[in-house]
């Protein structure tokens, strides 16, 4: 289990996306406490070979970042994430790299997750890339400016990132025909909204969730054509570890215990373009 200096909801909660950054590199002392949180993780549920790498941008600091398309301006240090690719191994590399993320957060620094506008060969160099691995995601770390960049703000807008679908179009009890109403969840009720209030790319927010005899069966809701503009990396699985990292950190500070397993409940009719991922089982 992941330990942070204060409840995961909080850090949830304060989590944005910053795209600009004071030059002011990341203090000694904070890239310590991160490099020991990421040399302690856990081994992901489904045991994928997931490295987390953090790292300073040669020549970097101000201005523009190379390697992300002018998207981030100020930062010289970065989370580069690195996947060996298996079954299961999007999700696992979602279910870390969000755990690193909030460990940021919860220093105080600011992150964005980036899927899709960076050079994978600028952070390759960086990160020591090998045969077989590829990064799927990058994240700046650093200290958030006092006011967004033009370009960071036209994101905010565009992304909508803020605004989070309800929990009815979200999660259902018993089957996808009966929308959660807030109230007949128990316990999976604060969970879930850690689950809603998870970032997504492009806020898609493809994760789905059936609450059905106790249990917890998570689905992916994919949207059309969006797994095609990122080759090999599979940017909403990603989403989907990301779900069940705030799902299960939230729940094993709270209770009740369980664990992820594969147990498809067969639930039918499925919505359209939507495919079973994992269960968590009491």
């Amino acid at each position: 289990m992941v330990s942070y200096d204060k409840p995961v909801t909080d850090v949830i909660r304060v989590r944005r996306s910053w795209r600009s950054y004071r030059p002011d590199p990341v203090g000694a002392h904070d890239k310590e406490r991160m490099r020991s949180f990421l040399s302690g993780l856990d081994c992901p549920p489904f045991g994928s070979a997931v490295r987390i790498v953090l790292a300073d941008a040669p020549g970097q600091g101000l201005g523009r970042v190379k390697g992300t398309y002018g998207v981030i301006t100020g930062a010289s240090t970065f989370l580069i994430g690195v996947l060996r690719p298996s079954e299961g191994g999007h999700e696992d590399f979602g279910y870390l790299f969000e755990a690193a993320v909030l460990a940021a957060t919860s220093l105080g620094l600011g992150t964005c997750w980036m899927g899709g506008t960076f050079s994978r060969g600028f952070f390759a160099d960086m990160a020591h890339l090998e045969e077989g691995e590829v990064i799927p995601a990058v994240s700046p770390v650093g200290i958030a400016a006092d006011r967004r960049s033009a370009i960071d703000r036209i994101f905010v807008r565009t992304a909508g990132s803020r605004f989070r679908k309800p929990c009815s179009e979200l999660f259902f009890t018993g089957s996808f025909a009966s929308p959660w109403t807030g109230v007949d969840v128990g316990a999976y009720a604060l969970p879930l909204e850690m689950v809603r209030l998870g970032p997504s790319a492009s806020n898609r927010q493809p994760w789905r969730a059936v609450v059905r005899d106790g249990a917890v069966h998570f689905y992916l809701s994919r949207t059309a054509g969006y797994s095609l503009l990122f080759g090999e990396v599979d940017l909403q699985r990603i989403d989907m570890g990301i779900a069940m990292f705030h799902f299960e950190q939230t729940i094993r500070e709270r209770g009740p215990a369980g664990s992820w397993k594969i147990a498809d409940p067969g639930i039918s009719p499925l919505p359209a373009r939507t495919e079973y991922v994992v269960s968590w089982v009491p």
